[in-house]
């Protein structure tokens, strides 16, 4: 425990040298380091959308852009850890391209090559029939079973965006309805999971024993009597390293709210054309 606290505190304080350092002249090799030290990190962020329809290596390279909108706009001075602006800037990069870029649904490639086959056919035979076919007709055109047919048609529906915006037909006249009226809700869930990420960030800037005892008293609920026996200390010692750490965190977790809520404060000497990243 206590060489794995090292290990953390020695890298937080080489990526606030580089920060430091960037930030005064601007060093091109100090942010191509900075940008190579937390390639894991933007790669780990990526994985959470490995179900999306887009590649990995394009939201990589759309990770590491927010990563470098991170270094520009961190002021070691503000106090907050640099992964505290990070984390959110590269899920915000990659969120914003995945709500540009289509849906998060991966669909299956076999089902989009049976909805291009399907809308071919399905035009061809209702030209010679003089009406729109019917699903066993369709399934015996394309050579597809009537599950197939369904399954791509479903497809159609689920690719073809429409307008929240959009009126709909209701048996009430007394008022105009939109789409909107019937979908979506208020994710209570999502501020929550921001939180939370926060919070485990500014968690790793406490002392490991404090850290320990935070995890212990609020993640598994035990007892200030508990924890002594767990980690071999008074009870009386548990209270008051509790307090201190509870006193730190709010701390942290205040000056990166304010830091957060100010990001685009960069001074305008900093301001320059941002390269392309490679891999």
């Amino acid at each position: 425990m206590g060489a794995s606290q090292d290990m953390a505190n020695n890298s937080a304080t080489l990526t606030l040298k580089l920060l430091q350092a960037y930030r005064e002249t601007s060093d091109p090799q100090a942010r191509e380091q900075l940008v190579t030290n937390y390639v894991p990190l933007v790669r780990r962020l990526c994985r959470r959308f490995r179900t999306s329809r887009e590649p990995q290596e394009d939201l990589f390279q759309i990770g590491m852009i927010g990563l470098l909108n991170a270094i520009e706009k961190f002021d070691p001075e503000r106090g907050t850890s640099f992964s505290s602006l990070a984390i959110p800037e590269v899920l915000g990069a990659i969120l914003n391209y995945l709500r540009d870029h289509g849906s998060l649904i991966k669909i299956p490639r076999t089902l989009r090559r049976n909805k291009l086959t399907l809308d071919k056919v399905a035009e061809s035979i209702a030209s010679s029939l003089g009406r729109w076919p019917n699903m066993t007709e369709l399934a015996e055109a394309c050579d597809l079973t009537e599950q197939e047919v369904t399954a791509a048609t479903e497809l159609g529906r689920i690719g073809d965006p429409r307008s929240l915006d959009e009126s709909v037909d209701t048996d009430d006249s007394d008022g105009t309805v939109s789409l909107s009226d019937y979908v979506g809700s208020v994710d209570k869930e999502f501020d929550l999971s921001l939180d939370r990420l926060t919070l485990a960030t500014a968690l790793d800037t406490l002392p490991e024993r404090e850290k320990t005892i935070l995890q212990l008293r609020f993640y598994k609920s035990m007892s200030q009597r508990q924890i002594a026996e767990r980690i071999d200390i008074s009870q009386m010692h548990v209270s008051r390293l509790e307090r201190a750490a509870l006193q730190k965190l709010r701390g942290v977790l205040q000056k990166n709210s304010a830091a957060l809520a100010a990001p685009d404060e960069v001074p305008k000497a900093r301001t320059r054309t941002r390269t392309k990243v490679a891999t």
